[in-house]
Order: C-alpha cells, then structure tokens, then sequence
C-alpha cells in the first residue's frame, strides 16, 4: 500500500491563561475544567470555523478523535478521550483515545493522526490537547495544595518498592521539570551563561509583545469566557495570552526570582560543580533557572484538523501545510530537554531533509536552556529563523495544547514568509521528545 499525503487543515486554540494552584483566582480558567476548553475548541471548529470557510465538514464525517492531557486525573479524565467529543455533541461512531506524553501528548494526537491517516485507516483526524494546571496541578507545592490520585514519583521514590532504584534514575530530579533544567544547565556550562538564558526570555516576551499588539494571534485564538483576574465572579471574554508581558527588558528578566537548586545543594544527584566552583562559574550560589527564563504553568487547549487528500476535495478544505515527517526519542529523565535534538534528528532523517532545509522552527520554550542546546547541537541560526513571534516563555506552556500550537503557528508563518519547510518540536517530561517536519503549500 503506498502511504497517502496527510494534510494540515486548520488550527485553532484557546487563549493559554496563567496558571495558580497556590491561589487559584489568579487564574482567568480558575472555573473551568480542562475538557471544557477542550470542547470549546471542538464546538467553534464545527460551529464556526469551518462554515464561515465554506466546507461541509460535518461532526459525523470525523474518522476519530485523539485526545492528549499531559495528566489524565481527577477532571482531566476522558473515559479514552470520549468525553470532550460527546459534550461537543458528535455522534456516538466518532471513536476516540486519550494519550499522556507529558509535554509532548498533543503532537503524539498528530502523529498518530499522520500514520493513520497516511496508511488509509482514516479520512478525517481531530488531534486535541489540553491541559488545567489549576485546577489540576502535577505537584502539591510541599503538601499546599492536593494532588489527585497517586503521583507515580511517590512509588518510585519508595525505598520498599523492588523497583526502586533511584541511582539510575535519580527520580527526585525526574519529576521536577525545573531541576532537569538546572542540571541540563550545569551540563552545558561550557556553553551557556544564565545571561544567555534570560536573552533568550527577554527575546520572547518582547516578540510576543510585538505580535499581539499587531493582532497575529487572532487568527488562532477562539475567544473563552473566563473572569478578570483575582475577581472570580467578575466574568469577561478572554481573548488573549495573559503570560505575554509587555516591556520586558534584560534587566528585569535577569533580576526575576530563582525556582531550581543547584547540584551541590541537593538539586541531583552527583553534582557537577562544588559549592565554590559554582560560585565562581555562574557568579550565584542561587539556581539558574527562574521565573524569567522558563514557561510559567499554563491551562488550555488546541485542536488541528488533518485529513487526507480525498476529505479536502470531498468537503471542500483548503489546507494549511502537508504533514512531511514525524520524529520521537527518549534520552535520561534527568535532563528531559535534551530530547528534543534526536526527535529532530530523525525527523529530518525520515525526510531526506537537513537542518539548512528547514527555513523556520518552532521549538518549545519550556525552559530558555533547552531551547539554547537545541540550536547550538542543531547548528540553527536561532535569532533568524526559530519561534520568530515568541514562544512558550512569553505565550505559555500547557503542555499537552503548546506542543500542537506550536505546529499552526509554524504553518501560518510558513505562509507568511513563503518559505517551505518548517519543524515543530517540543521535549517531554520522563526523558523524551516529538517533532513533526511539514511543508508549505504556498511555495
């Protein structure tokens, strides 16, 4: 059987709001539950979107729906991904599934949307993420405020667990997605300087600031009711990303406060630096991954259409890009963010593709550092050519919905700077990482 196009149809995503499970007021989603926004995307795509397009596209056309949440508990479950689908109101033949990747689960919905897709299985694929880190938190901050269910660090970190073995995974760190960034940092010390990180930052919050004000994320968001900040019942349309912050400057992102420890501290296991060496080479004894250079905790979602050559004729789609190539790796827990280069890698590889041919990426900005590696062990002109409107640092990072925003916002720029191929790629909490290569139609 030979393997068909898959396309990119559409996307669209909620606006990604501030996350709070320390005073969840602060939070403009502090109400809404996580397959709610899910379903808001499901409801204006059908609704909305794609009849003002002038497609015919209709709920029961849909071959499937694949659902990704990066923590499937509590109000984030699904029952396999079906209850977004029935709240939205698609028929009952509509099947689903649900998939957990961390921050990589909604570009494995696309992935395996593209492999069923491209064998002939299916026609029509939503591929969903979302994510409520307010409502749904992945740590209990010290015991502050509930985790639902039994997080898996806590049997891994059980001594009387026969599969206890933290010497090789070092699981205190694993779980905490700052602490692989810090040491990720002190790996690459050579390298890197936390000033360069918080460039990095800087450069986001000022061209995310830039494309708001200049309207480029309309096109993409759906608007949500939600409330004003720190006013609970005081309800308003949220219409925009409330972790983009205006005017920023290097100095007031280098003086944002620390939220990792050090590996002489206790942050990992075997540290590289002592105390005093690593006074002397980051000129802090504090961690160097802060609030400045890091992407804050998020809720959201995001929703793509993909389909494959017969559904945009027969439903009269106009595609946004063609689904090229996927890549996925795993690499050691304890400095997750490394994923990101061999996910790359093999993408390209399965491509025929190299690094010059790519034109413009979209790289997850969990953390300032992972981005910086990846450009550096990539050989990628970074300033040129990746997240050119901001990325996760400014936008926001729900995991699950960021890792499929990332693939519509690379194919609106791809148009919009007529360039042909562009790669998405994000690393994944546990030590793995995604990618997806697609190429412009427009070229």
């Amino acid at each position: 059987m030979e393997a068909k196009d898959v396309y990119l149809v559409d996307h669209i995503r909620t606006p990604f709001s501030q996350a709070n499970p320390l005073n969840p007021s602060k939070d403009v989603f502090s109400k809404k539950w996580g397959i709610e926004l899910a379903t808001h995307t499901l409801i204006e795509m059908f609704d909305n979107r794609l009849p003002d397009k002038g497609s015919t596209l209709k709920r029961e056309n849909v071959s499937e729906a694949l659902v990704g949440c990066s923590l499937l508990q509590h109000e984030n479950g699904t029952m396999g991904g079906r209850i977004p689908i029935l709240m939205a109101k698609f028929p009952f033949s509509v099947p689903a599934i649900a998939f957990d990747k961390q921050d990589g689960s909604g570009m494995t919905t696309l992935h395996v949307g593209f492999a069923n897709i491209s064998m002939g299985y299916s026609d029509v694929v939503l591929s969903l993420g979302f994510d409520q880190s307010t409502r749904v938190p992945i740590h209990s901050f010290g015991g502050k405020v509930k985790v639902y269910g039994t997080p898996p660090d806590s049997i891994m970190l059980d001594s009387n667990n026969k599969w206890y073995n933290d010497d090789l995974y070092d699981w205190k760190t694993s779980r905490l997605l700052f602490q692989t960034a810090q040491k990720l940092a002190e790996e690459e010390a050579e390298h890197f300087t936390k000033e360069d990180m918080d460039k990095l930052g800087a450069r986001s919050h000022n061209l995310a600031e830039k494309a708001l004000e200049s309207g480029y994320f309309t096109e993409e968001i759906v608007s949500v009711n939600g409330h004003k900040e720190n006013e609970p019942d005081n309800k308003i349309q949220i219409v925009e990303d409330p972790s983009i912050k205006k005017g920023i400057t290097l100095d007031s992102i280098a003086n944002m406060p620390s939220i990792s420890t050090p590996g002489w501290a206790g942050g990992y296991q075997n540290p590289i630096f002592s105390k005093e060496d690593y006074i002397a080479k980051f000129g802090t004894e504090e961690g160097i991954i802060t609030t400045g250079n890091s992407a804050p905790m998020n809720s959201g979602a995001s929703l793509c259409l993909l389909t494959a050559q017969n559904a945009l004729e027969k439903f009269n789609l106009k595609p946004m890009a063609k689904i090229v190539s996927i890549g996925y790796a795993g690499v050691d827990p304890t400095v997750m963010g490394r994923g990101i280069v061999p996910a790359a890698q093999k993408a390209l590889k399965h491509a025929n593709l190299t690094v010059d041919d790519i034109e413009f990426w979209e790289i997850n900005e969990a953390f300032a550092i992972v981005t910086l590696n990846a450009v550096t062990k990539l050989g990628i002109d970074w300033e040129k050519k990746v997240n050119i409107h901001g990325g996760a640092t400014a936008i926001g990072n729900p995991p699950s919905a960021n890792s499929l925003r990332i693939v519509g916002t690379l194919a609106r720029i791809l148009k919009e700077k007529n360039a042909k191929y562009g790669l998405a790629t994000t690393s994944c909490g546990g030590g793995q990482g995604t990618a997806v290569i697609i190429e412009s139609l427009d070229k």
